[in-house]
């Protein structure tokens, strides 16, 4: 064989193997939003589910790299970062027709659609009123705290319920102990954070004990840039959790002991509706959702 052929030949494969190294190598980078990351919690739920689906999809997408973003963005500009897909690339949210359209949702509900009930902060002061409530027109007579660029603040608004609005989850705080609106719902996770972060700025903060609000847009991971590999891969690891077990083992690990000391069961449950909703919103499949007993 002629030398040139035998030099361009060994070039050939050791180019072709380097390739195939680097495709082998290749590591899927997920860059998640501080706040879906609920870092400031202890045992963050979103988390210990995401690195659980990301772990099972290892066998068949290989490495994988986690990072939480260090930026802190409002909503809105966390859409605009998500698009570009570069700081960050996954958010875990309230879903909204808006998210739905422009980035790639994950339609399996994080939470087995738990953020969907809505227990309220209030002073405490004034849980007789809320107690006296039996109605949802009954609850119209006070306002409700919401944020400017929150796809719940829709559902309010579309149910009638009359809305006073923030830009900022610690404006809202300041607002409910100025007393500008009644109460301000939150999941149930985020109510017993936060009313244990902001009592001793305002000690008659409270969780209402009385009702929640429950608002068909269940939570779930997005993934930015337009980069499906990500998206198929984090699918396929929740199925596989959801078909072993540990979908439904996490949840109640994290959210048992919520469940109980907010007194979900006993609450009544007023109903809104969500006129947004997407039609591929899949309710029918009975274990991607919490029921109350």
């Amino acid at each position: 064989m002629p030398l040139y052929r035998w030099v361009l030949g060994r070039g050939l494969c050791m180019l072709a193997l380097v390739g195939l190294q680097q495709y082998a190598w290749a590591t899927d980078v997920y860059t998640i939003d501080m706040n879906s990351s609920k870092s400031r919690f202890n045992n963050s739920h979103v988390m210990n589910l995401l690195k659980a689906a990301l772990e099972a999809s290892s066998s068949r997408y290989g490495a994988y790299e986690l990072k939480v973003s260090s930026l802190h963005m409002e909503r809105e500009r966390l859409l605009q970062e998500m698009l570009k897909g570069d700081s960050v690339n996954l958010s875990g949210q309230v879903t909204s027709a808006e998210w739905e359209s422009r980035l790639i949702p994950i339609r399996i509900p994080l939470d087995k659609g738990l953020s969907c009930y809505r227990i309220s902060l209030i002073d405490g002061r004034k849980q007789n009123l809320f107690s006296a409530v039996q109605t949802l027109d009954q609850l119209k007579q006070y306002s409700v705290g919401t944020g400017r660029q929150w796809s719940s603040s829709s559902i309010y608004r579309h149910a009638g319920l009359p809305l006073v609005e923030s830009n900022s989850t610690l404006g809202l705080h300041n607002m409910l102990a100025a007393g500008r609106f009644q109460y301000f719902p939150r999941a149930i996770d985020e109510a017993f954070y936060e009313q244990a972060a902001h009592v001793q700025e305002f000690p008659a903060l409270a969780v209402e004990r009385s009702f929640a609000l429950y608002i068909p847009a269940p939570r779930y991971f997005f993934i930015g840039g337009q980069q499906q590999r990500l998206a198929q891969r984090l699918e396929y690891g929740l199925q596989r959790l959801i078909a072993d077990g540990r979908y439904e083992q996490l949840f109640h690990q994290f959210y048992d002991g919520l469940i109980e000391q907010a007194g979900l069961r006993k609450r009544r449950i007023f109903r809104l509706d969500n006129p947004e909703l997407s039609p591929l919103t899949p309710l029918q499949v009975k274990a991607y959702w919490y029921v109350p007993d």
